[in-house]
Formats: structure tokens, C-alpha cells, sequence
């Protein structure tokens, strides 16, 4: 091709020069010559751009062969001397910039992905026909615990509610965003953000999921706390209304009946004492004010004066009352009467809620360097799904409704336990019994 082209151009200059000098020597007119030297010009620099021409395409034919072998150093496959216009290095430039912008897009790719993995919230992307084209770790996690494929799969599949599902067609539709609040099986709240995408290729909206689970709990938590705080207060105040209402009614003046009644008033105070007293020592519990008079703990010691304290309640509810200590317990510091004050309530729970010709067994034992304490009675046990709550304050199990007390005990055991670095936990099957135990960690300081 490239030599047809030059030998075609060649023809032409001769025969414009031919023309030229035939019309000179036949004496025809000035104008005649000029225009037939002007072709014959016209017939040379077509020449000149025909040799350019055939050498550009050499050149892109050897650069465009070094790219696609993945040479880009593309002036090498061009001979010295035939490199028009620095053809080679624009192509070398071109190519350099190409991988540069594949490698720039990848490491985006890689961080993006790596970000919306990261995230604790579900991100799920649909397309216009409602199919996830997107997943994240967390939705994978949130929506499809059996690890059914999420990606291509209808969304309505894995979040059966209508009011979902219209608000991502909505925001696909309309270009806004949308809120929707879900309630699923066990309690789940989640809070669904849909939002339009508006180039996303095949992802037509989002959705971001917000599990506010937790949240929900805390409120329900802080709701109960003010309706158990409103009871316990409301019942030792009638009841102390009552007293001086009777009194008042002519009650005082029979000395036996006016000493019954201020018995049963100075109950109530008692009680309405003892749970302010308790509020107040959680309160410095969970807020840290109390500071612990750390020192050298006997523990065994200690066991053995708790289970002391309430050997005389245990012998008139007729329960057997034992402590086994093992030997060779790990040293531990803390405060003494903190931890006994934890033992005492544990005890006096267990004592309260066995029946008579039970059993109450106190053990502690060394265990990965810490010491472990298990209160286990065989009394009328706590039903499951008052278990996870009964270290809530104020939280009172069905089995201890009728049985008095604040409700203050477990939270503030739970607190002191964990105040030295502990942790403490329950295992109970009604009509069977439970099983509270709590670790102190051995050289706590």
C-alpha cells in the first residue's frame, strides 16, 4: 500500500513536469504553464505527505504491537531515526497513564470494599427490579444468617415488609430519601435508611440498616427503672399513710394496738431506708465514687462470716446452710466488706427462695488464677426469660413478687463485683434451683 502511494504520487509530479514544458515550448500562454507547474508543486507535497503518512502508520502499528504485548516502553519497537513527532513517547506516555489510572481504580475498588466491610451498619444496594446487586459483611450477617446468597436474589426475599421495600422504590422514583422503622422476630429494631443513586450503573437505591436494639432495651430498662422506683416507694408510703391514718382513728389510744402499728410503721421506714441506701451505693457504684479499701483478702474468712451472719435465718426457714473451701486459694486484694456484703446477699436470696428441707451450698475454689465463688440452692429456680434481666435494678423475677426486698440487691452485687475486676452470672431451672457464681481475679489491685 505504502509503495503503490509514493509510486502514484511519483507519476503525478512527472507527468504535471511533462505538461509544463511541453505547454513552454508550444509558445502557449504564461497562464497555461503556471497552472501546470502549480499542479506539478501540488503533486510533490502530496508526495512528501504520502512518505509522512506511511511512516505514521509504521509507527502506530509498532506501538500499538508493544502495548498489546504488554511492552510499554513502545520506542523501542520503533527503528532509530523513525520516530515522527516523538510518536513513541506519547505512546509511552499514554500507556503509563492508562496503567496508572487501572492501578488508581483498583486500589479505590479495594478500599471502598474494604470500608463498607468494615462498617457495624447492613448497606444493601438494589437495582430497578428490586434485586440486591450489593451486599456488605454486616447485611450478610443481619440478613441471611444461613448464608443464603444475598447478591442477585429478590430484597423482598431476606426483608419481607411492603412498608420497605415501596420506600426503596420511592427513593429510586422520587430522588429523596426515606426512613423506615422495623420491628423483627426476637426483639430486633432496626432503622432503614433508603436513598437513591442516581449513577450507580445497575444500583438503583441503598439501603442502610441501624440496628437500634440496644437503644430499645436501654429505654425499656430506664422506663421499667421509674415504674419499679414509683412502686417501691408508693408501697411503703401507703402503708405508712395507713398506720397514721389508724392511729389517728383512735388507735393510739389502745397501748397494744398503737404498739402494733408503730412496729409495722417503723418496718416501713426501714424498708424505704434500706433502698435509698441501696440507690445511693449503686449510684457511687456505677459512677465510680466509691473508692475501694484495698488490702490482702482472706477469702476464706470471709465466706465463713457471711455464712455466719445468716445461719439463724437459714435454721428457722429450715435450710441447711454449708461452705467448702478449697485449698490453696490464690491471693487476692480488695475490699472486705464490699465482697462480704456480695456474699451475704447471694445467701440471703438462695435462703429466702428455698423452701424448708432444702439446701444452700457455698463453694470456693482457685480457677485460671482467680478465685470463683458459686452459691447454689435447690429452691423454686427463675424462669428463663427473667433470667437475662435479674441484675437489672428495681428488676424483680415472678418467684420474689410476694417476697419483699428492693430489688436493689443483685445490681448492687453485680457492681461490686465488677468494680474489683470481676464478673458474676446466673444458671437456674425453675422447681430445681439456681446457681449464681462470681470471679474476683487473683493479685487484683
Amino acid at each position: 500500500m505504502s509503495s503503490s502511494l509514493a509510486r502514484a504520487s511519483a507519476a503525478a509530479v512527472v507527468l504535471a513536469l511533462i505538461a509544463a514544458f511541453a505547454s513552454a515550448m508550444g509558445g502557449e500562454q504564461a497562464l497555461v504553464a503556471l497552472l501546470a507547474l502549480s499542479t506539478a508543486v501540488l503533486a510533490l507535497i502530496s508526495l512528501v505527505l504520502g512518505i509522512a503518512t506511511v511512516a505514521v502508520m509504521r509507527s502506530t502499528a509498532a506501538a500499538a504491537t508493544a502495548i498489546h504485548s504488554g511492552d510499554f516502553a513502545a520506542r523501542s519497537a520503533v527503528r532509530p531515526g523513525r520516530d515522527p513527532a516523538g510518536l513513541g513517547d506519547a505512546f509511552n506516555a499514554m500507556a503509563k497513564s492508562v496503567q496508572e489510572s487501572v492501578e488508581a481504580a483498583s486500589h479505590a475498588h479495594i478500599r471502598l470494599m474494604a470500608a463498607l466491610n468494615s462498617s457495624i451498619d447492613a448497606i444493601v444496594a438494589v437495582d430497578g427490579d428490586g434485586r440486591i446487586t450489593f451486599a456488605n459483611d454486616a447485611a450478610r450477617h443481619l440478613l441471611s444468617p444461613q448464608n443464603q446468597e444475598l447478591v442477585g436474589s429478590p430484597f423482598a426475599w431476606f426483608v419481607p415488609d411492603d412498608r420497605l421495600v415501596n420506600a426503596l422504590r420511592a427513593s429510586s422514583e422520587e430522588r429523596r430519601s426515606l426512613s423506615v422503622f422495623i420491628e423483627r422476630l426476637n426483639k430486633q429494631y432496626l432503622q432503614a435508611v433508603t436513598t437513591p443513586i442516581l449513577s450507580g450503573g445497575d444500583w438503583a437505591s441503598l439501603a442502610v440498616f441501624h440496628d437500634l436494639s440496644e437503644v430499645k432495651r436501654v429505654e425499656q430498662v430506664r422506663r421499667d427503672f421509674i415504674a419499679n422506683v414509683s412502686h417501691e416507694l408508693r408501697t411503703p408510703l401507703a402503708a405508712l399513710k395507713s398506720v397514721i391514718e389508724t392511729l389517728e382513728g383512735g388507735a393510739k389510744d389502745d397501748p397494744a394496738s398503737a404498739a402494733e402499728f408503730l412496729s409495722r410503721a417503723d418496718s416501713e421506714v426501714d424498708r424505704l431506708v434500706q433502698m435509698v441506701e441501696e440507690l445511693l451505693e449503686l449510684s457511687r457504684l456505677e459512677s465510680g465514687d466509691i473508692p475501694l479499701a484495698r488490702r490482702p483478702l482472706d477469702f476464706a474468712l470471709i465466706l465463713r462470716n457471711a455464712v455466719d451472719r445468716l445461719s439463724r435465718q437459714a435454721q428457722r426457714a429450715g435450710v441447711e446452710l454449708t461452705l467448702e473451701v478449697a485449698d490453696g486459694l490464690p491471693p487476692v486484694s480488695g475490699d472486705a466488706d464490699m465482697i462480704e456484703r456480695v456474699v451475704i446477699n447471694l445467701l440471703h436470696n438462695a435462703v429466702k427462695f428455698t423452701p424448708a428441707g432444702g439446701s444452700v451450698r457455698v463453694r470456693a475454689t482457685g480457677d485460671d488464677g482467680a478465685i470463683r465463688v458459686s452459691v447454689h440452692d435447690t429452691g423454686v429456680g427463675i424462669l428463663p426469660e427473667d433470667l437475662p434481666r435479674i441484675f437489672e435494678r428495681f428488676y424483680k423475677a415472678d418467684r420474689s413478687r410476694g417476697g419483699g426486698g428492693t430489688g436493689l440487691g443483685l445490681a448492687v452485687v453485680r457492681h461490686a463485683v465488677e468494680a474489683h475486676g470481676g464478673s458474676i452470672s446466673a444458671e437456674s431451672t425453675p422447681g430445681e434451683g439456681s446457681t449464681f457464681t462470681f470471679t474476683v481475679p487473683a493479685g487484683a489491685s
